[in-house]
C-alpha cells in the first residue's frame, strides 16, 4: 500500500490553504535553485562528457525537482522531468553518452521547467494543454534510450525469457493462454495518488505476482519511504486487451508480453529486505506518537497510518491499538549510534572552541523594510545639527546646542554602525548574477556557429542585492554585442592568426567603495572610421565634428542613443539600444561605463558602480537660498577663486589651478538663472568620467548622509536631477545629476 503523510486530523480550511501556500513558495524558491544548478552542471557536462561530477549534480538536481513535484497537481512537468531522468540515467550507467543534440533537447527541456515553475508560483496551477509539450519532449528523450532497448517497447530476448518463464511459476497447465507483465511504478506515485499493489492485486486474471526491489534497497540512514523502489511482476489469465485496459493510464510503466515455453525461474524469489528503520521512518513514527497524544480521537487514522508504514518497509503488521502499534515499530529502530571521532591533523589542537556557524534564512522583503527604517533613522539624525543652531541662534543656549552635538555624534556612530550591519545583509556575490551568462553565451555561440570560451573571475566579490540585480540587464547588453559584433568568425579568426576558439572575459573585483566589472573580449575590436560613418549617416553628428574626433573618442560613439552598426535588424542586434541602454541604466546606478577598443585586437568594457544605493553620501550647495545636493563620490574639491582669474576663450571659461587648465560651468545658466556676481567665486571641482570640471554655485554646504528617491509619475523624466530627499529641518533637497547636464 502507499505510504502517505501523516495527516492525524483535519486542519481549518484557511490553515491549510496557508500552509498549501507557503509549501508551494518553498517549491518555487527550491526548483530555481536547482534549476540553476541544473544549467550549470549541464554546460560543463556539455564540455566534458566524461565528468562524473557534473552527471552526478544534474541528475540529483533533475530528480529532486521532480520529487518536489509530485507535492502539487503539475502532471506535465513531472512527465517531461521524469522523461529527462530517464535519459539522464542512461548516461550515468554510461549506456549513453552526452553530446550537442542531447544537451540541447535538455537545455530546452529546463527552460520549459522553468517557465512552467513561474507559471506556477504566479497562478498556483498548470494548463492541461501544456501536457503536450511534456508529452513532445518526453518522446525526444525516449527516442534516445530505444536503441539502447532494441525495438520501441520491446524488452531485450533475454529479459523477455526470464519474464515470460514467471508464467510457469503460477503452476498452471502448459499451453494455457497466459499474459506476463513487468510493472514499474514511477518513484514518486505516492505523491500523485497511484496505489501500486492496489493496481496490481486488481488486474484482471491475476495468477501468479512477485514484488521485488527495482534497485537494492538504500542504507538504513538513507532510506526514503515516500519513493517507490518496488517491481510488480504479474501473470494474468484475462485477454491481452484487457489487461492492456487495465494499465491504460501508465503505459511507460509495464511491459506485457505472452507466455513462452522456457524454464521456470528459480523458485528462491527475491524478497526485499528488512532492517532497523531509517532514521526518517522513526521520525514519522513519533510524529504519530505526538498526533496521538494532541489528538486522541485520532486514533483510528494513526493506526491506519502506521500499518502502511509496516507495509511500504516489508514489516509484520502492527496491531490495531494504535500506541501497541507504535511501540512494535519502534523496537525494530537502530539504536544510537556513537558519533565517529573527528580526524585530527597532526600538530592541531585536539579540540575547537569555535562555535558552529549558524545561519537563519529571512525573506527579502525584511531586509528590506529593516533599511528603510535605518534611511528613516537617518533622516531623524540629520535633523539634530539643525536643532542645535536654532537652540544657540535662537535661543541663545550654547550650552544646549553643545549637548545636542554631543548625542549627535553618538546616534550617528551608532546609525552608521547598524547601517552598516543591514548593509552587510543585503550584500551578495556577483557570481549570482554572473550564473546566467554562461547559457547565454553558449546558446548565442552556437547560434552563430562560433566557438567561444567564457573566463569568469571574481564571483565572490559582494555588492548590494540591488546592485546585483540591476546589472543584469547592462552586462547582458554588453556580451551580446561581444558576441554578435566584436567575436568573429572561426574563419576569419583562423586567417587573422587567432585561436578558432575565442575568449570572452567577464570580471569584478572590489576597489575602495565601488565595485568594478570588466567585460574583455579578443574580438574585432571597435573600427572608428566606421563608427564615425554609422554615427554620421544615423544624423547623430556632423562630419565636421566626426572630423575633430580622436579614434579613442570616437569609438564612444556607440553609447550614443539609436547608434548601431548593424546592416540588419536581428533577435541579437541592429535596433540601436544596446550600449545606450547600458549607460543609461549605469548611469541611473551611480555608476559609469567606459570603453577602449583596439582594432583587430578586442575591446574592454569596464563598469564602476557604487556598493550600495540604499543611502547616499552628499555634498550641499546654496544657490539662490535654495539647497541642492551634489554625490559626494564627484567632487575633487573645493576652492574659492577671484572672478578676475577666470580666463574667457570664446563663449568658454577656464581657470587655471596648479598648472592645470580646467574648464567650469556655472550651475545658474544650467538652471536658467539670473547670474550672481561675487567677490569670491565657490567653485567645485568636480571628476566626470576622465574629465575634470570646475563648477561654479553661490556657495558650499555641509556633507550628510540621505535617503535619495526618484522621481515619480510626471517628474520621472525630469532631466537634470537624480531625485529629491528630506532634510533634518523639513525641507526638501534636490540632488542634481551633474552627469547629464555637463
Amino acid at each position: 500500500m502507499p505510504l502517505k503523510k501523516p495527516a492525524p486530523h483535519a486542519p481549518p480550511p484557511a490553515e491549510a490553504n496557508a500552509e498549501m501556500a507557503q509549501l508551494a513558495a518553498s517549491f518555487v524558491e527550491e526548483s530555481r535553485k536547482l534549476l540553476e544548478e541544473a544549467g550549470e552542471a549541464l554546460l560543463a557536462l556539455e564540455r566534458d562528457p566524461d565528468d562524473g561530477q557534473a552527471m552526478g549534480a544534474l541528475f540529483r538536481a533533475v530528480h529532486s525537482i521532480k520529487g518536489a513535484a509530485g507535492l502539487f497537481d503539475l502532471p506535465a512537468l513531472v512527465h517531461l522531468v521524469h522523461a529527462g531522468e530517464d535519459l539522464l540515467g542512461a548516461m550515468r550507467e554510461g549506456r549513453l553518452r552526452m553530446d550537442s543534440g542531447a544537451a540541447d533537447a535538455l537545455f530546452e527541456g529546463l527552460d520549459h521547467v522553468g517557465r512552467w515553475v513561474e507559471l506556477f508560483a504566479a497562478q498556483g496551477s498548470l494548463p492541461p494543454e501544456l501536457m503536450e509539450t511534456a508529452r513532445r519532449y518526453a518522446a525526444i528523450y525516449r527516442a534516445r534510450l530505444a536503441g539502447l532497448e532494441g525495438a520501441e517497447g520491446a524488452p531485450a530476448p533475454a529479459a523477455a525469457a526470464v519474464r515470460h518463464a514467471w508464467a510457469d511459476a503460477a503452476g498452471l497447465p502448459e499451453g494455457a493462454p497466459l499474459v506476463t507483465i513487468e510493472y514499474t511504478p514511477d518513484e514518486s506515485c505516492f505523491f500523485s495518488g497511484d496505489d501500486p499493489l492496489r493496481i496490481a492485486q486488481s488486474l484482471p486474471g491475476l495468477v501468479w505476482s512477485e514484488l521485488a526491489p527495482r534497485e537494492p534497497w538504500a542504507a538504513p540512514e538513507a532510506f526514503d519511504p515516500y519513493v517507490c523502489n518496488l517491481v510488480f511482476r504479474l501473470v494474468s489469465e484475462a485477454p491481452h486487451s484487457e489487461v492492456e485496459a487495465h494499465f491504460r493510464y501508465m503505459p511507460d510503466a509495464v511491459t506485457i508480453g505472452l507466455r513462452e515455453s522456457e524454464p521456470a525461474p528459480d523458485p528462491e524469489a527475491p524478497k526485499a529486505p528488512t532492517g532497523p528503520l531509517s532514521p526518517l521512518a522513526v521520525e514519522l513514527i513519533e510524529a504519530q506518537r505526538r498526533a496521538l497524544a494532541e489528538h486522541p480521537r485520532g486514533g483510528a487514522h494513526v493506526a491506519a497510518t502506521l500499518r502502511n508504514v509496516a507495509a511500504a518497509l516489508g514489516l509484520p503488521v502492527p496491531p490495531e491499538e494504535p500506541a501497541a502499534a507504535i511501540a512494535a515499530l519502534l523496537a525494530t529502530a537502530p539504536p544510537a549510534s556513537e558519533p565517529e571521532p573527528l580526524a585530527i591533523a597532526e600538530g592541531s589542537a585536539t579540540r575547537s572552541d569555535t562555535p558552529a556557524e549558524r545561519t537563519l534564512r529571512v525573506e527579502q522583503a525584511k531586509i528590506d523594510t529593516l533599511m528603510n527604517l535605518v534611511g528613516e533613522m537617518v533622516v531623524a539624525k540629520n535633523a539634530l545639527p539643525f536643532l542645535a543652531r536654532d537652540a544657540e541662534a535662537r535661543f541663545g543656549s550654547r550650552e544646549l546646542a553643545r549637548e545636542i552635538k554631543d548625542k549627535y555624534a553618538v546616534i550617528d556612530r551608532i546609525t552608521r554602525q547598524l547601517q552598516s550591519a543591514v548593509m552587510e545583509v543585503r550584500m551578495m556575490p556577483v557570481g549570482d548574477l554572473f550564473k546566467r551568462f554562461p547559457r547565454l553565451v553558449r546558446d548565442i555561440a552556437r547560434k552563430q556557429d562560433k566557438l567561444v570560451r567564457l573566463e569568469i573571475e571574481g564571483e565572490a566579490t559582494e555588492a548590494d542585492k540591488n546592485v546585483i540585480e540591476a546589472l543584469a540587464e547592462p552586462l547582458t547588453h554588453i556580451l551580446r554585442n561581444s558576441l554578435d559584433h566584436g567575436i568573429e568568425s572561426r574563419e576569419a579568426r583562423l586567417a587573422a592568426g587567432k585561436p578558432e576558439t575565442a575568449c570572452v572575459r567577464l570580471a569584478a573585483a572590489q576597489e575602495a567603495d565601488r565595485v568594478v566589472i570588466d567585460v574583455t573580449d579578443d574580438g574585432r575590436g571597435v573600427d572608428p572610421a566606421r563608427v564615425r560613418a554609422k554615427a554620421i549617416e544615423r544624423g547623430l553628428i556632423d562630419e565636421a565634428r566626426a572630423a575633430q574626433l580622436t579614434d579613442a573618442q570616437a569609438v564612444q560613439l556607440v553609447f550614443l542613443p539609436g547608434f548601431s552598426t548593424a546592416e540588419t535588424v536581428s533577435d541579437l542586434s541592429g535596433r540601436g539600444v544596446g550600449m545606450d541602454a547600458v549607460r543609461s541604466v549605469v548611469e541611473r546606478l551611480g555608476g559609469t561605463v567606459t570603453l577602449e577598443s583596439r582594432c583587430g585586437e578586442g575591446t574592454h568594457v569596464r563598469l564602476e558602480l557604487p556598493l550600495s544605493m540604499a543611502v547616499t553620501r552628499v555634498l550641499t550647495i546654496d544657490l539662490g537660498g535654495q539647497a541642492y545636493g551634489i554625490p559626494i563620490d564627484l567632487v575633487i574639491e573645493t576652492v574659492k577663486v577671484d572672478p578676475a582669474d577666470i580666463r574667457r576663450l570664446k563663449s568658454a571659461e577656464a581657470i587655471v589651478l596648479r598648472d592645470a587648465v580646467i574648464p567650469i560651468a556655472r550651475l545658474r545658466s544650467l538652471l536658467g538663472m539670473e547670474p550672481h556676481p561675487a567677490k569670491l567665486e565657490s567653485v567645485l571641482i568636480l571628476r566626470l568620467g576622465h574629465a575634470t570640471i570646475g563648477l561654479v554655485i553661490d556657495d558650499f554646504g555641509t556633507c550628510m548622509d540621505i535617503i535619495l528617491k526618484p522621481f515619480a509619475g510626471i517628474l520621472a523624466h525630469m532631466s537634470g536631477f537624480s531625485g529629491s530627499a528630506v532634510l533634518g529641518d523639513g525641507r526638501v533637497l534636490l540632488v542634481l545629476n551633474l552627469k547629464e547636464m555637463l
